[in-house]
């Protein structure tokens, strides 16, 4: 059991690491089409597939999430006293939040507005 927590939480940190990728993407693009003109329909299937990605990824964090708070101490926090990792876990989370809670604004925003033509 301890293996699948470890990999979870690798793939939970992989998870927002690509949702971020995908956020950059659609905001590129969302960028870009708000100077040009370019096929809408391209652009617009890019982005319900980039949206679906998006959607299951953020599932995944959501759920790997859950799973790592269950086990947190256990796996995390009791590793990591004593060692000076605390104030690093806590900044890794921070950042994480903020990526993601910005990458749903984006995705929101961009979708709106070119996603559903």
């Amino acid at each position: 059991m301890s293996i699948f927590i470890m990999i979870s939480n690798y793939f939970h940190d992989l998870a927002v690491a690509l949702l971020a990728a995908i956020i950059m993407v659609i905001y590129f693009i969302g960028k870009y089409l708000d100077k040009h003109s370019i096929k809408e329909e391209i652009i617009s299937n890019l982005f319900r597939k980039l949206s679906v990605v998006s959607y299951v990824v953020l599932g995944y964090i959501l759920f790997g999430g859950a799973l790592r708070a269950f086990f947190f101490m256990e796996y995390e926090w009791n590793p990591a006293v004593g060692k000076g990792q605390i104030t690093a876990l806590v900044i890794k989370h921070i950042i994480l939040f903020l990526i993601t809670a910005y990458g749903i604004v984006i995705h929101i925003k961009y979708v709106r507005k070119y996603g559903r033509r």
